[in-house]
Order: structure tokens, then C-alpha cells, then sequence
């Protein structure tokens, strides 16, 4: 099912960016000053890492292959993500010089340094990414269009092997320099992909199959944990099997339940459509709002803190993303306008 095939939305797409967005938000959400113990704080940290992954692959689902011409997707895609990129860069540099007093000449090489890598807070290093798959995906999509199944599940098995590199190092020594032989077969390009090819082919894998990848990386991890092991982050982080693995359950699983397909529109649909807008603003209104109310982070205890902390930035961020969709121009800062989404079909993780 391509852009140009329907204009109806794909609700199982939907729910999976609203769950992916929630994830994302109770990843944030303990306070570093409520005391939270770590053996909770580090399940919730990773544990939650496969909602961003979920973005790139609904991204690559709804996407691919693209249809006309590069000059014409790289105006309509690229022209709507650098508005967004830029505006919140700028108002997060702002914030952080206004709070932190920031040194001048810092903040110039911050501003410069904004065509080349994330500037002003981390979680806008995603757009960098997107961006990038942006470029890439008219270069991939003509291959994309005459693949057959088995050519995908290659280079989805080469990409996998790739994932499985940090725990091979653990034991042997591992090239992943650009002279590595994967190398080309790395990188967040992999999950860009195996939307598209969940969305257009499915998996095979039975139901106990993708049990099993929601299941296993949960025993490994709190295993991993408990035998004191150190270097987590790049074991279950965003470009580890264990992630993919995840990913590809939540993915898999939500699209294959007919129940989802009775869930369209209303809240929602709305909620689909703020997610971009939600990630942006959601590290504002956490960190510097509700982190700072003391009876938050300190008065309920470090578990009510988590809840109460992920609930209301949810729904403040979601209230102020809505509102702000109705601005002029609102599709360049949060990449959706209300006035012109009327019937439109689900469409990727930040421009609609």
C-alpha cells in the first residue's frame, strides 16, 4: 500500500507511532533526583529504546518506495523537516542559554555547528537521522520496487548480523570502521527498510516467534544486569538485535490483531497526528516544568514520580501541540496543521 494507492489512514500505523511516542516520554521520565533504584531505571531505559526504532519503521512503511521524481520528494519531504529541525534547535539553544548562561562563544559554535550535527538538546539528533533516510530513500526506492521477497530477507539478514556485532566484541575483535565488512549493511537504514518490508510482505514468524523477541530481551538484559555487567548501552541500545528484536515484535504483532482496524479516527487519529509535535516539545515541558515542582520529584516517591511525571507531560504536550496546530504555518514547527488534515491518509512519523 503506497501514498499514491489510498487516501484512507492505516490505523494499525497509527497506533503503533501513539504507543511509540508514549514509550519514548516514560523513557524520560525518571528524575535524576528522585532516587529512582537502578535495577528499575535501567529495565525502563532500554526496555523503552525500541519505541524511537518504531518511528523509522513506520517512516519506511508508509514512504516506500517513493513515487516521482527526487527533485520533487527531496521539496516536499526535506522543505517540511529542516523547518521543524531548525526552529526547535533555536528555541532549545535559547532555553538553555536563558537557564544555564551559556558562554557566548560557545553559542556561536553551537550555531554553526547546526547544519552538521544536533544542536540545542539531544533527542533532535532523531531529526538528523530522518533526515538523512530522506536523502536515501529515492536512491533506494527503485530497488525497493523490483525486489522480490527473498533479495529483502538478505539484506535484512546481512543488516541483522551487523546487530549482533557489540556482543560478538565482547569475545573477538570487531571491525565496525567504515572498513568493516557490514558496515554498508548498518545503520538506522536497516529499520527504514523493515517497515517497508513488514507492511508490504509481513513476517512468517508465529505468534510464540515474536513472544519470544519481546521475551528474551527482557531475560537477557535483567540476567546481563544482575551478573553486574557493564556496557550496557551498546548490548540493548537502539542498533542491537535485542532492540530489532523488540521492534519487530510491537510492529509485527499490533498489525497482525484485527481488533486495531475497529480503533480508527477520533482520539486516535489526533493523537497520531501530534506525536511529531509531542516529541519535540515533551523534553521542554518535562525538564524544565515538572522536574522543577519539588512535590513531583520528591513528595510522591520515585515510582509515583515516574507516573505522574510521564501522564501530564503526555497530556500537556499533546494540549500544546494541538493548540499550536493551528498556527500559520504550523507544519514547519511541528510538522501538522489541523486545517489541512482532514481526510488525510496516516503518513509518516513527522510530516503528514
Amino acid at each position: 500500500m503506497t501514498m499514491a494507492a489510498t487516501n484512507k489512514r492505516i490505523t494499525y500505523l497509527d497506533l503503533l507511532r501513539v504507543a511509540a511516542c508514549a514509550s519514548i516520554v516514560l523513557m524520560h521520565s525518571p528524575a535524576p533526583t528522585a532516587e529512582v533504584p537502578g535495577m528499575v531505571q535501567v529495565p525502563i531505559y532500554f526496555l523503552t529504546a525500541a519505541g524511537l526504532v518504531l518511528f523509522f519503521m513506520v517512516s519506511g512503511a508508509l514512504l516506500l518506495p517513493v513515487h516521482g521524481g527526487t527533485k520533487q520528494w527531496l521539496h516536499r519531504r526535506m522543505g517540511k523537516i529542516l523547518g521543524p529541525t531548525l526552529f526547535w534547535t533555536l528555541f532549545y539553544l535559547t532555553v538553555a542559554y536563558l537557564a544555564n548562561g551559556k558562554d557566548d562563544g560557545q553559542l556561536f559554535r553551537d550555531l554553526i555547528s547546526i547544519p552538521f550535527t544536533a544542536k540545542g538538546h539531544g533527542v533532535l539528533w532523531f531529526m538528523y537521522t530522518l533526515a538523512g533516510l530522506y536523502l536515501l530513500a529515492p536512491i533506494v526506492s527503485p530497488w525497493l520496487k523490483q525486489a522480490s521477497r527473498n533479495e529483502l530477507r538478505i539484506y535484512l539478514g546481512l543488516w541483522g548480523v551487523s546487530l549482533f556485532l557489540p556482543w560478538v566484541a565482547l569475545v573477538a575483535d570487531v571491525n565496525t570502521s567504515a572498513t568493516g565488512m557490514l558496515y554498508y549493511f548498518s545503520g538506522y537504514a536497516g529499520y527504514f527498510i523493515l517497515g517497508f518490508y513488514l507492511h508490504t510482505h509481513g513476517s512468517r514468524l508465529p505468534s510464540w516467534g515474536l513472544v519470544t523477541c519481546l521475551v528474551v530481551p527482557i531475560c537477557c538484559l535483567l540476567i546481563f544486569g544482575a551478573l553486574g555487567g557493564k556496557g550496557l548501552e551498546p548490548l540493548f541500545w537502539y542498533l542491537s538485535i535485542f532492540v530489532a528484536a523488540m521492534a519487530l515484535a510491537w510492529f509485527e504483532g499490533v498489525r497482525r490483531l484485527s481488533l486495531v482496524n475497529k480503533m480508527g479516527g477520533g482520539v486516535l487519529t489526533e493523537l497520531s497526528n501530534c506525536s511529531f509535535g509531542i516529541y519535540l516539545v515533551h523534553i521542554f515541558i518535562m525538564r524544565y516544568g515538572l522536574w522543577n515542582i519539588d512535590f513531583i520529584v520528591h513528595g510522591l516517591g520515585w515510582l509515583w514520580q515516574i507516573v505522574v511525571t510521564w501522564v501530564l507531560t503526555l497530556v500537556i504536550s499533546f494540549l500544546l501541540t494541538k493548540a499550536m496546530s493551528y498556527f500559520p504555518f504550523s507544519e514547519y514547527i511541528i510538522g501538522y496543521h489541523s486545517g489541512r488534515l482532514k481526510n488525510a491518509k496516516g503518513s509518516d512519523f513527522s510530516i503528514l
